[in-house]
C-alpha cells in the first residue's frame, strides 16, 4: 500500500467528522466545540501516556500517511467520528437520550472490538500492540480470540464515547 491510503483515509475521516459534528450542531449548537475540544483533549492526552509507555505504535509505513508527533493525522477525525457517530446512529435508532449514550458506549466498544483494531490494527498494521505471552486473553481458544489489543483498550472505547456524549447532552441541560 502507499501513502495515498493514509491521506485517503484522513479525507474520508474528515468528511465523516465534518458529518456528524454538523448533524450534533443542529441539535445542540456551540456545545458541540466543547464535546470536540473534550475529545481531542482526552484522546491527545490518552495517547502521549499510553503509546509513550510503549504498549502500543503507530508504524512509520507509509500507509498512515503524515504524522503529527507520533500520531498519524487521520486518528483524531476517526476520535470525533467514532464518538459522535455512535451517539448519532443511537439516537436515529429511535433512542431517548439516556438510552442513546449508553448506546453510544456499547457501538464503541463493539465498533472497536469488530472494526478498529482487527482490521486496522491486525490487518492493515497501521499500528502494533506490545505482545504479551499467551496473547491478551490467553484463555480464550484462538478462533474465538478477536482481542488484538489489551482489554482495557476496549474498556477505553465502552466509556470513551459514553462519557463525551454524556458531556454534550449535559451541557444542554447546563446552558439550554
Amino acid at each position: 500500500m502507499s501513502k495515498i491510503f493514509g491521506y485517503l483515509l484522513a479525507a474520508i475521516l474528515v468528511v465523516l467528522a465534518a458529518s456528524t459534528t454538523y448533524l450534533l450542531w443542529t441539535m445542540a449548537g456551540w456545545r458541540v466545540g466543547v464535546q470536540i475540544a473534550a475529545i481531542l483533549v482526552v484522546g491527545a492526552i490518552g495517547e502521549h501516556y499510553i503509546s509513550g509507555q510503549g504498549y502500543y505504535h503507530y508504524t512509520k509505513s507509509k500507509t498512515n500517511g503524515f504524522f503529527v508527533g507520533r500520531v498519524p493525522l487521520w486518528i483524531p477525525f476517526m476520535w470525533v467520528f467514532a464518538v459522535q457517530g455512535t451517539l448519532v446512529f443511537s439516537l436515529m435508532m429511535g433512542l431517548p437520550a439516556a438510552g442513546a449514550i449508553l448506546g453510544s458506549g456499547l457501538l464503541g466498544a463493539v465498533l472497536d472490538l469488530v472494526v478498529i483494531e482487527p482490521v486496522l490494527s491486525r490487518e492493515r498494521a497501521l499500528w502494533t500492540w506490545t505482545p504479551v505471552e499467551n496473547g491478551y486473553l490467553g484463555f480464550l481458544p484462538a478462533q474465538v480470540d478477536r482481542f488484538t489489543a489489551p482489554p482495557g483498550n476496549y474498556l477505553v472505547w465502552l466509556l470513551f464515547p459514553a462519557v463525551a456524549n454524556w458531556l454534550l447532552y449535559g451541557l444542554m441541560i447546563l446552558f439550554p
